[in-house]
């Protein structure tokens, strides 16, 4: 269980007191994640010192509402360059007609793309959340709070990917108005052509919701969905992206994105973070140049399956190399997997739990490569495990310190 009671000793204490405490208690937070951690959450990444250079929150709190080039506030003209410099270096980096990057987070942009798109109480199909789906994806989640119909996309747990010619027939058979592709749980590209082709047969709409493999989109190591025709992608700006949080939504049809940016500007940006674009147009910089950054973090996936494997660990797709940051090893139950993780985050290895993908009821440990591979650099420290002073050597938890022991060295 998640323990919330870190700041309770500052209730009653004087507001000098409390600033002094969390000031101290956070920077030695951040300075343990970066320096004491092995840090291999599929979902999490940092900014880097050039990046943070030009994060600076007075940004934020000067209200710019409006779209770009009709602020209401006065002074406003360092943001709406800022919002308008941002979609340009994203529609370049990604190959897209359009970008909008001033939404906080994929969650909320996937909710303004169903709502600006899709009908109410129209159909949508989507990844399960046993398949991998993200709740801002899946049936029950965000598109079920706006009363949309939400049927499961059929997937191969196999070869753990979107049944193309499933999928395919299903969009043909019951005609959706939306189809969302993409998923959390990711451990190899899709075959999206025959459920893109479908869905213009139909008239619907395809969403892509890149969150996880933006970055290796972007460094040209993972198929780009607007390349196989995609309508539209969302994605988060950190994980592989390595920027602040926030969000990207993209597309091929100009007209969708004045649809879109006049909606978001009607319904959901009386104000933003700011802040946060100067940094996202930093590292959107840094891909429009050639990098090694998103090679890097397959190297390391790759890396860190082969010891998994070789510690003869469960691993899903043992046979075939790393295509994402993600690595999975199934572990059993719910309650399983919580004492896993709870074991390894105490010998300072953070790693996040899913759904093992196409198996319902059980679950595992995703593993991701993306913060090692923008931190970790020859001569500099590296975080290791610490190990337990009871250790097992035979216990699934001794057997994945061991194996990232190996990959570390």
């Amino acid at each position: 269980m998640t323990g919330t009671d870190r700041f309770d000793d500052l209730d009653g204490l004087s507001a000098n007191a409390v600033k002094l405490a969390l000031a101290g208690r956070i920077g030695a937070h951040a300075r343990a994640l970066q320096d004491d951690h092995v840090v291999l959450y599929a979902g999490a990444n940092i900014l880097t010192p050039s990046l943070r250079a030009s994060f600076d929150p007075t940004i934020s709190l000067m209200p710019a509402m409006g779209p770009p080039d009709d602020k209401e506030q006065p002074g406003s003209d360092l943001v709406a360059s800022l919002e308008i410099f941002s979609s340009r270096l994203a529609a370049r980096v990604f190959g897209a007609a359009f970008a909008d990057c001033r939404l906080p987070s994929c969650t909320i942009a996937n909710l303004a793309v169903f709502s600006a798109f899709v009908p109410r109480s129209a159909l949508v199909l989507a990844p399960a959340a046993a398949d991998g789906g993200h709740l801002s994806q899946r049936r029950g989640g965000t598109p079920s709070m706006l009363g949309l119909a939400v049927s499961d996309l059929p997937f191969d747990g196999l070869r753990q990917c979107l049944d193309a010619q499933a999928a395919a027939a299903m969009i043909r058979r019951d005609r959706p108005s939306l189809v969302v592709l993409g998923r959390s749980v990711i451990l190899r590209p899709d075959d999206l052509e025959p459920a893109i082709a479908a869905c213009r047969a139909v008239g619907a709409l395809s969403l892509y919701d890149a969150s996880h493999v933006a970055g290796l989109i972007a460094g040209g190591v993972f198929p780009n969905p607007l390349a196989a025709g995609v309508d539209l992608v969302t994605t988060s700006t950190y994980k592989t992206l390595a920027g602040p949080t926030g969000a990207i939504v993209m597309g091929q049809n100009p007209e969708h994105g004045r649809l879109f940016a006049d909606f978001v500007d009607r319904t959901l940006l009386a104000n933003q973070d700011a802040a946060r674009l100067a940094p996202l147009c930093g590292v959107l910089a840094e891909f429009a140049e050639p990098g090694a950054y998103a090679a890097r973090i397959l190297h390391l996936a790759e890396r860190l399956k082969r010891s998994l494997v070789d510690a003869g660990l469960p691993v899903l797709l043992a046979g075939e190399p790393a295509r994402t940051h993600q690595v999975v090893v199934p572990i059993g139950d719910l309650g399983e997997t919580k004492t896993v993780v709870a074991d390894l985050e105490r010998a300072r290895i953070l790693v996040g739990r899913c759904p093992v993908p196409g198996t319902p009821g059980r679950h595992g440990l995703r593993f991701g490569t993306q913060l090692l591979a923008r931190t970790a650099r020859p001569g500099l420290r590296t975080a290791r495990p610490v190990r337990p002073s009871r250790d097992d050597p035979c216990s699934t938890t001794s057997r994945l310190i061991a194996a990232i022991e190996a990959f570390l060295d």
